[in-house]
């Protein structure tokens, strides 16, 4: 038994990430976006800063490690496959005809699914964080963690951050911060 766990668990780790489980990761941030007061109105008033804020949650992790490292936080850019596929998704996620498709991510399943997906994508990303740090670092173990963390969970610290600078982020309602 365990090494049919073992056939299916490696054939699970040379699946590639892309499109599906990257579909899944957009689709998951971008609908969190959605669902906060007034991205909608944002959206319809002001299209390219919706994006660019959507940009920054669906790479935030990714910008925030290439910082981590002293690389340049604009070398994502340069994967313009992605870019694109997050902006589609940003598209149909607010401005699709009769909100087909937020209504059909209000589906139980679908969001389950969607959110198993992007998890095992975050652990590809951690993963990735920790091989980066380690061609720099070979026994940085804290710097190892600290960009795997970055990576895996760098949209949320990118998203704070971007609340701060527009004045609307409150401490009172971050979790991390209260800490029992």
């Amino acid at each position: 038994m365990a090494s049919v766990w073992d056939e299916l668990t490696l054939a699970l780790s040379r699946m590639s990430m892309f499109p599906f489980f990257d579909v899944a990761r957009y689709l998951v941030s971008l609908m969190a976006r959605r669902h906060q007061p007034g991205a909608e109105a944002v959206a319809m008033k002001n299209p390219l800063s919706s994006w660019f804020t959507a940009m920054l949650h669906c790479f935030g992790g990714g910008i925030l490690s290439c910082i981590l490292l002293a690389e340049p936080p604009l070398r994502l850019l340069a994967d313009y496959t992605n870019i694109l596929l997050a902006t589609s998704i940003w598209y149909v996620a607010f401005f699709c005809p009769r909100d087909l498709v937020f209504q059909g991510y209000s589906f139980l399943p679908v969001q389950l699914l969607a959110a198993g997906m992007k998890e095992v994508t975050r652990t590809w990303k951690i993963v990735g964080g920790v091989t980066d740090a380690n061609s720099y670092y070979k026994n940085g173990w804290i710097v190892m963690i600290a960009v795997g963390w970055a990576r895996g969970a760098g949209g949320s610290v990118v998203m704070n951050f971007e609340q701060l600078v527009k004045g609307s982020w409150k401490p009172e309602t971050e979790e991390w911060l209260k800490l029992s």
